[in-house]
């Protein structure tokens, strides 16, 4: 300590350091090197505690003080700025329980003009107002810190102001205000002024201020005095600019509390977002937080689409730029592609981004309310890579587009393309997998647990089998046998084998995003079949005949034929289809949501058999 200059030596103030956590904190930072102003009520216990951490007094005093009362909390703060000229840190730790019963069980036979005393709030005006005091007066001396404004403010919560205890009624409450109060005025103290401001949220510890807890509680559910300790040092070494935390100290841990996410996703997600205009009518100024609304709400929401100029993103742009209240921004890999220059003619805006490179997603979401995602396994699997190196780029990419539209403030629901795993609904787990499925899936869990926020606004959007396959896809596709003038459909599968039919793609994916995006928050959370129809292969070639006047027969054959014939495409197509054999892969469980919850009207909807008739002339 003696190496440091005096000037640059730093400076805390610890209130409610007469006993326990308060003393444990000045102590410590005193060992630390601070000089340390201890804070409390109890003159005699106060002084005796300064005195031994420097009996001197240069580096360690004691200031009475009542931190319910501003006047005496102004004095603490002059005092300390008078003797030492600066101020790093302030430990805002004083508070006290219920100073009564707010039950007043024992009035229950009072008469009814027989009214209770006006409750005691002291332990509100210690814990809670004496923060505010605190935190007003700590802001306004860091400001003049001699090396330039900014400090640490630490403030102690409590456990049961996360989990009510109705021992102590007012405390829980005053703890939780507490908690509020360090997360709504951190952002904009450290934004404003260069102050953090954090809170330590100790589970039951043993103190002098309230014996007992050896009793009441095992010792492994006590906070450990070194733990608790510790959680300060967190705030107090941080040098990344961390603030409004909520740390809990457990037993001998550190839990990090962070944000309680958007359980009713757009809408509570809007309630916490700073209105520019409001701010600024309160405080003076615009708060300047990333994400914060500088004017009303536009009317007219945007939609980004990915993969746009595709089959299922363009399926969302046909019926998305028809819908009133939205504006669609379709996104891709290359907007001077003629499908991207089609979409731009018809008045669609066009913007780049590649799946490879978050930050191109994120300009491309910037300002958008909702995003359809999708992701192309076969693309890489047709450039050469192997089933499971294109489901890993298929993972990477999809993980990069989630980033991205988590990052974006104004996002109100996405909407992401996705399938059912073989992998996981095959038991035993892993005997049998789909690339092209599985790894779309992993996507899905990893929302979940990586993207919470995302997740609680997420509509998840299972597509089936593309009847749009038969006229274009090379292993679907009906051939017509050499000298009988019959068409062939090979599949590794049987001809009794049900699979779902997604129907036309070029309007039924917007359709169920359509009410996907209507029907929020309904939607959030929920998986939905993009379809009305499921149909047996055998069906399907015999309508297929139907329609086109062309005799069709169904042959089926095995997956290593298919395989040998058609490569990895046809392994995995083989895969899939006896995923579809041994189980429904698209069996609705209570994780989705139906066509009529949604509000889809059926009649709108284009299955297998208006998909064919509108591509009639393809065959």
């Amino acid at each position: 300590m003696g190496s440091i200059a005096v000037n640059d030596q730093k400076v805390a103030i610890v209130t409610g350091a007469t006993s326990g956590i308060g003393s444990w904190v000045a102590e410590h930072l005193h060992k630390r090197g601070y000089r340390v102003a201890l804070c409390g009520r109890r003159e005699k216990e106060g002084k005796a505690n300064a005195t031994s951490l420097d009996a001197s007094n240069e580096t360690a005093i004691f200031v009475q003080c009542d931190v319910s009362s501003y006047e005496s909390q102004s004095n603490l703060f002059k005092t300390v700025w008078a003797k030492w000229g600066r101020l790093d840190v302030v430990v805002s730790n004083a508070g006290c329980v219920d100073r009564d019963s707010k039950y007043n069980l024992g009035r229950r036979e009072a008469g009814v003009d027989d009214l209770p005393a006006a409750p005691d709030t002291t332990c509100t005006d210690i814990d809670f107002k004496g923060t505010i005091y605190n935190t007003t007066l700590a802001t306004h001396f860091m400001r003049h810190n001699p090396g330039g404004k900014g400090g640490k403010i630490i403030v102690t919560g409590s456990m049961i102001g996360i989990y009510p205890c109705q021992t102590f009624p007012e405390y829980c409450a005053a703890k939780a205000a507490v908690h509020q109060w360090v997360k709504t005025v951190g952002p904009i103290l450290l934004e404003k002024e260069n102050i953090t401001v954090n809170c330590v949220m100790p589970g039951g510890v043993e103190t002098p201020a309230f014996p007992g807890f050896s009793t009441a509680f095992l010792p492994e559910h006590l906070t450990l005095p070194s733990n608790l300790v510790a959680a300060y040092d967190i705030y107090i070494e941080d040098k990344t600019k961390r603030t409004g935390e909520t740390v809990e100290t457990a037993h001998d841990t550190h839990v990090q509390w962070g944000h309680p996410g958007y359980k009713s996703g757009a809408f509570a997600q809007r309630t916490e977002k700073v209105y520019e205009p409001w701010f600024e009518m309160m405080h003076g100024e615009r708060s300047n937080l990333p994400g914060a609304m500088q004017s009303p709400p536009e009317q007219i929401r945007i939609i980004a689409v990915t993969g746009a100029t595709g089959s299922q993103g363009g399926g969302v742009v046909n019926v998305m730029k028809k819908t009133p209240g939205w504006k669609v921004r379709a996104v891709t890999r290359n907007p001077q592609s003629d499908a991207a220059k089609k979409l731009a003619a018809e008045g669609v805006e066009v913007v780049q981004a590649s799946f490879d490179d978050e930050a191109s997603l994120k300009k491309a979401f910037e300002g958008v309310h909702a995003v359809f995602a999708v992701t192309n396994w076969w693309e890489h699997l047709f450039s050469g890579k192997s089933q499971h190196e294109a489901g890993d780029i298929e993972e990477r990419q999809g993980m990069n587009i989630a980033r991205a539209a988590a990052s974006i403030s104004t996002l109100e629901h996405y909407i992401w393309s996705t399938t059912p795993s073989a992998k996981r609904m095959i038991k035993p787990a892993g005997t049998l997998e789909t690339p092209h499925m599985d790894y779309k899936a992993n996507v899905d869990a990893r929302i979940k647990k990586e993207l919470p926020n995302l997740a609680a606004k997420t509509t998840y959007l299972y597509f089936g089998y593309y009847p749009q396959n038969m006229a274009f896809f090379p292993l679907i596709k009906p051939i017509e046998y050499p000298g009988n003038g019959q068409y062939v459909q090979t599949l590794a599968t049987k001809p009794d084998a049900t699979i779902l039919l997604s129907g036309d793609m070029t309007v039924n994916p917007g359709i169920w995003v359509r009410h996907a995006l209507a029907s929020a928050p309904k939607s959030y959370t929920k998986y939905a079949n993009v379809a009305l129809e499921k149909r047996t292969f055998q069906s399907m070639i015999d309508e297929w005949s139907e329609i086109t006047g062309k005799k069709g027969v169904f042959v089926e054959t095995t997956t290593d034929a298919w395989t040998k014939l058609w490569g990895p495409a046809g392994n995995e197509l083989g895969l899939q289809f006896e995923f579809g054999e041994r189980c429904d892969p698209w069996e609705e469980t209570e994780e989705h949501i139906s066509p009529e919850d949604l509000g889809i009207d059926r009649s709108e909807v284009k299955g297998f058999r208006d998909t064919i008739q509108g591509l009639k002339h393809m065959f």
